[in-house]
């Protein structure tokens, strides 16, 4: 039965996400963006830097944006 305010402990495992397809030119296009904080601290990578040393964050951030922001 579900319940939405329900924490039933379901979790996902991912394996080999360094290993995704993409198409066109996106792996040098995309570009994620996170900030320090601080002034000037705004700090960018692109998709294939990010596979190479994150690749799970990549999945995790394309999952995180496909869910309702309420």
């Amino acid at each position: 039965i579900y319940a939405p305010h329900l924490d039933t402990g379901d979790y996902v495992i991912v394996i080999n996400a360094e290993k995704i397809y993409v198409t066109g030119r996106k792996l040098d296009q995309k570009t994620y963006y996170r900030h320090s904080g601080y002034p000037g601290g705004l700090k960018s990578i692109t998709l294939r830097e990010q596979l190479k040393k994150h690749p799970t964050r990549v999945i995790r951030s394309a999952v995180w944006g496909m869910l309702p922001h309420n």
